[in-house]
This record gives C-alpha cells, sequence and structure tokens, in this order.
C-alpha cells in the first residue's frame, strides 16, 4: 500500500480548507449571512483540514480572530511549499529506483523526514488556530464535530440502502 496516496491528498485538502478559512477574512461578507458560509468556499475532497475548516465556519470567528488565522498560514506557506517541492522530488525518485538501488534506503528515509516534517508543521499550525480560539469556541468543538459526524454516518447510511441491490460481492460495495 502507498502511503502517499493517502497521505499527501489528506494533507493538501486540509491546507487548503484551512486556506479558504484565511482568505475568507479578505471577502466581502455576503448579503444574506443567515444561508451564506462564513468561511468561504469548500475547497479539496476533505481530510482532517476540511473538518477543521467546516468546526470553523460554525464557530463564527471575528474578523480579527480570521485575520490572526490567515497570518498563521501565510507564515507557514513558505514551509509547506518548501515541504511539497521536497516530498514532489523525492517521489520522483523513489519511482525511478529499484528497491535494490543503492540510493533507495536514503530515498526511503527522506520520504519518511518529509512526512514527520509535514506531519508537524500541520500540527503546530493546527495549535496555533486553536490558540486564536476563545474557550467558549474550544468547548463547542466537540459538540460540532460529533454533529458532523452523525451527518456522515446518515450520508454512508442512505448510500448504502440506494446502492445495496447493485449485483456486487457485499466486499466490492
Amino acid at each position: 500500500m502507498r502511503i502517499r496516496h493517502y497521505v499527501r491528498p489528506a494533507f493538501l485538502a486540509g491546507l487548503l480548507s484551512i486556506a479558504s478559512i484565511a482568505l475568507a477574512a479578505d471577502a466581502p461578507a455576503p448579503a444574506d449571512s443567515a444561508t451564506a458560509p462564513t468561511a468561504g468556499p469548500h475547497m479539496g475532497h476533505g481530510g482532517p483540514g476540511a473538518e477543521l475548516h467546516h468546526v470553523l465556519a460554525q464557530l463564527n470567528l471575528t474578523a480579527d480572530q480570521k485575520n490572526q488565522v490567515h497570518a498563521i498560514l501565510a507564515g507557514a506557506k513558505p514551509q509547506f511549499e518548501s515541504l511539497h517541492t521536497s516530498s514532489r522530488a523525492n517521489q520522483d525518485a523513489m519511482l525511478r529506483m529499484k528497491p535494490d538501488d543503492p540510493g533507495y534506503p536514503a530515498a526511503v528515509a527522506a520520504a519518511k523526514e518529509n512526512s514527520a516534517a509535514r506531519i508537524q508543521l500541520a500540527s503546530d499550525l493546527k495549535t496555533q488556530v486553536y490558540a486564536v480560539l476563545t474557550p467558549e469556541q474550544q468547548a463547542q468543538i466537540p459538540a460540532i464535530q460529533d454533529a458532523m459526524k452523525a451527518k456522515r454516518a446518515a450520508r454512508k447510511s442512505a448510500w448504502k440502502a440506494e446502492h445495496t441491490d447493485t449485483g456486487y460481492p457485499s466486499a466490492v460495495r
């Protein structure tokens, strides 16, 4: 199993989702704020950052909080770009190498270092973003996450109910 197929898309989707929050701070407020999203457009297909995006959107961040999140993300952007460039170059090299190539273990070690650095940077950013929230906003997060989990489970159940008679074995569904 290639971990990069799961780690990179989730990481990038998370970063893009968080970035959309920061960009929303610069966008004009919608005319009908009761129906319009509060944190900008949804970007990406999911992952941990997407959940954080949706949580923050429901916390009604102040303009100051949005600006602080924007500053946090803007400060980390060069690090993310550097890690992405390094990871991509290393990945391309590994794809061309055979496992018995003498440089392969070093490439694997570099890939591990890049992954660890990305995870640490994402964790540091999440910690910094949480520090911007008030204790009341932080206390709301578990309930928001539980509601999101329930919605996902309901969508999954509805999808399964709609697609149960596909003729495929249950392992394929």
